[in-house]
């Protein structure tokens, strides 16, 4: 940096003055070639004047100075010049140009080579009318005189560029010290920067740049600190949170290196380190392949999967930062309690339902034989036939308790019959004709499907779903049904104009016994596990059950069953 500033420096004054004394030559050449030819435009006048009357006059005249004078007649016959010595003949003048202007009356310098003295030359004529005639005086004066003032300048000019040469270097080498010692406080202040020191540096207000330029870093180092705070303390609080999820978290590069993972991840793979690739943290291959194929796909998708004992639910899915610069994010979770949870409670219920089953047919049985046998105007009537109606309450419900355990447990029948939706439909609103006319229900069915399943399966979800639209309606309200089989699905749509279901509520209306209203559900005699039975029956045929409910207007549950059944 130090040569260059001295280097620029140098060859800018350099510059300078070479144009100076260009500029400085060129105009000494011009005052001294306009010096020249306004003295012998005035010589030849004041030798004019002297031939007026007497030529011979020219003769006695000792010191003609630097000029050369030559007297010619009007047809270029030398009769004088001052260069001429003894009797040495001269050629013929009529032809010069400065001869021809001046005879012309146009006066005028002349430039040229002079073959007799062999340079150039400044000539100047004019003419002019003697007691002997027309004659014509010239003046010429060397080309060379021109610099013949000029050696002791150029030798000034001279001196006062090496002056200048050596006051230019002098000069740039200060100021490449001052801008050296600058700079390197400002690289010293940025490496303090750099290191986090953000100390505040002190300005010197004597300089105005010095003093702006401190200012500025003093700014952008207060920015820095101010920036780098704010980045530790969200830093500090993203890996509070990465570390303490319940989940297990890997993030890996575009390479499947593994660049983050939390504390449940290590727990999970048994493995610590960052900085591996993404095979080495998880020692299982069809795990591994799994991920691979996800992230390299950039698709999100969420399976189970059983690895080392335990159950798994892992959701992997691919970041898009920029071009090359793209992160696969892993979650995983372990769902092992849950299932063991859930399997525990679905053995509980299995085995609830089937112990109640048995005491349930007997008291309904016996119950129903004590009603047949007492007068229906007897106090006792009302208590058996109370006893009656709850035990076949509590019958349907252990029944569809022990069917959604067959359901779980996949125990129910796996017939690949035909079946027509459309027939079932049918079969259902038809066993609900009472409700459905005292009511006043509009019903409307369109379309037709057909599904490869159980005949008995498929009834029960159909059943419940349009149950559940007769038992919640309003009072001449509607039910529409429409049937289609759409992209290798079936497409199975219950619309009413019932009392709807609170948004609150939605998440929930599949658990086992939620009821939205338990008393309008207990006046229905409904058990609380149809939607249940419908989600069961859906999941078993591989389809997706959508439910969309507006409080007071109504709902409408949508199924979708494959065509043909995947499994084998």
């Amino acid at each position: 940096m130090k040569k260059k500033i001295i280097l620029q420096s140098f060859v800018i004054s350099l510059v300078t003055a070479l144009v100076v004394f260009v500029s400085g030559i060129v105009t000494y050449y011009s005052v001294q070639e306009s010096r020249i030819k306004k003295e012998i435009v005035s010589d030849a006048g004041v030798f004019s004047d002297v031939i007026k009357d007497d030529l011979s006059a020219l003769e006695r005249v000792t010191d003609f100075g630097n000029a050369r004078v030559t007297v010619v007649d009007e047809t270029g016959n030398v009769l004088f010049d001052s260069g001429r010595s003894g009797g040495e003949s001269m050629d013929d003048h009529s032809g010069r140009e400065e001869i021809v202007a001046a005879l012309n009356g146009s006066p005028k310098v002349v430039k040229r080579y002079s073959d007799t003295l062999k340079k150039d030359m400044y000539y100047y004529a004019v003419a002019v009318e003697t007691a002997e005639g027309l004659r014509v005086v010239r003046v010429a004066e060397s080309a060379a005189d021109v610099w013949s003032f000029g050696g002791m300048a150029l030798l000034y000019v001279a001196a006062a560029l090496l002056i200048a040469f050596v006051l230019s270097y002098v000069l740039a080498k200060n100021l490449s010290d001052k801008v050296e010692t600058k700079l390197v406080g400002l690289r010293d202040a940025l490496k303090s920067a750099s290191s986090g020191d953000y100390e505040i540096k002190p300005c010197d207000t004597s300089d105005a740049l010095d003093f702006s330029i401190i200012s500025e870093l003093n700014g952008l180092a207060s920015s820095i600190k101010d920036s780098y705070e704010t980045l530790r303390k969200e830093k500090a609080k993203l890996d509070s949170v990465v570390y303490n999820m319940t989940q297990g978290l890997i993030v890996v590069d575009k390479n499947l290196n593994v660049v983050l993972r939390n504390s449940v991840a290590q727990q999970l793979t048994g493995k610590a380190k960052t900085g591996v690739n993404l095979i080495n943290m998880i020692d299982d291959g069809e795990l591994f392949d799994r991920l691979r194929a996800v992230l390299e796909s950039g698709e999100n998708m969420t399976f189970p999967y059983e690895y080392k004992g335990k159950d798994l639910v892992v959701n992997a899915f691919r970041l898009k930062l920029g071009a090359d610069d793209d992160l696969g994010v892993i979650l995983i979770s372990d769902v092992t309690k849950e299932k063991e949870l859930a399997r525990q409670k679905s053995e509980f219920f299995a085995n609830a339902s089937h112990e109640l089953k048995t005491p349930l047919t007997s008291v309904q049985g016996l119950s129903e034989v004590l009603l047949s046998r007492t007068d229906e105007n007897s106090s006792d009537y009302k208590y058996i036939k109370r006893i009656y109606t709850e035990s076949v309450r509590l019958h349907n419900i252990v029944m569809d308790m022990l069917y959604i355990s067959r359901l779980e447990s996949r125990e129910v029948a796996r017939n690949r019959d035909d079946v027509d939706l459309r027939a079932l439909a049918s079969e259902s609103l038809q066993s609900y004709k009472e409700e459905i006319e005292a009511k006043g229900l509009k019903v409307t069915v369109e379309g037709e499907a057909h599904v490869e399943g159980d005949d008995h399966n498929a009834y029960e979800c159909v059943n419940n779903i349009i149950g559940n639209a007769v038992h919640y309606n309003k009072q001449n309200g509607y039910i529409s049904v429409t049937l289609s089989e759409t992209d290798g699905n079936a497409v199975f749509v219950v619309r009413d104009g019932g009392i709807g279901i609170a948004k609150e509520h939605l998440p929930y209306i599949c658990e086992r016994f939620y009821r939205v209203d338990k008393s309008r559900s207990k006046q229905t005699g409904g058990t609380g596990l149809g939607l249940s039975i419908v989600k069961h029956v859906v999941a078993l045929y591989g389809g997706t059950l959508d439910i969309e409910s507006i409080e007071g207007e109504g709902t409408a549950v949508t199924v979708s069953l494959p065509l043909k059944r995947a499994d084998k």
